[in-house]
């Protein structure tokens, strides 16, 4: 097996004895857990991301990118439904009817928004 000198700082020759310390505590002995395979381990672990992070890169996703149309097409969407809404809400076959208010359907649609929202956030919705 090649043998690889690395110099390391000390919080991280720290970390990796905790590591040792843990695996031991869980039954390991000295030959399964110790500073050389530990970070035999560690480096493995660490070409693997490395590996991964720069397929990743090479696929050409972003995941920024992502977000960025994700969110310009629902402002879009949001905005294209209020205009749509509001042409709606003129129209005379509905003219005078309660439930069509467009004060009305904006605050039904707030509400039902809140209680979708509620479901997966629900912390923010509870400080308010």
């Amino acid at each position: 097996m090649p043998k690889i000198q690395t110099f390391v700082s000390s919080a991280i020759e720290e970390e990796i004895n905790n590591i040792v310390l843990e695996k031991r505590a869980e039954g390991a002995d000295r030959f399964e857990a110790n500073l050389s395979n530990t970070t035999s381990m560690l480096v493995e672990l660490g070409l693997r991301v490395y590996k991964l992070q720069r397929n990743r890169q090479e696929d050409g996703f972003s995941q920024v990118e992502f977000n960025k149309v994700m969110l310009e097409n629902m402002i879009k969407t949001s905005l294209i439904s209020q205009k749509l809404l509001r042409i709606s809400s003129r129209s005379t076959e509905i003219k005078g009817v309660d439930d069509f208010e467009l004060s009305r359907m904006s605050a039904q649609i707030k509400s039902g928004v809140d209680t979708i929202m509620e479901q997966f956030f629900p912390q923010m919705f509870e400080d308010e």
